[in-house]
């Protein structure tokens, strides 16, 4: 399974603070992915053991904006959600 998919299949929640510097996929195991994209610092982390650990893993690079967090996988896959800021 592609990680797009696996992420998809996974999803939960997504939490996106006001300033659009952090966001929190939440997802069916009870682990998360955090994105923080801020002056200085870009940083990708798994909270808790399961998909989330596995999807960073096959992580290349995300973007995180008022317009959207995009994730690009190892794999060639994408998954992308837009705020509509």
């Amino acid at each position: 399974m592609r990680a797009e998919e696996r992420l998809r299949a996974a999803l939960r929640s997504i939490e996106v603070d006001d300033g659009f510097t952090q966001a929190d996929v939440g997802l069916d195991d009870g682990s998360l992915l955090r994105f923080r994209h801020r002056v200085g610092e870009r940083t990708a982390q798994a909270i808790g053991q399961g998909v989330a650990e596995d999807l960073l893993a096959r992580m290349a690079m995300f973007r995180l904006n008022r317009k959207h967090l995009e994730v690009l996988f190892s794999d060639g896959s994408r998954w992308e959600v837009y705020f509509g800021g």
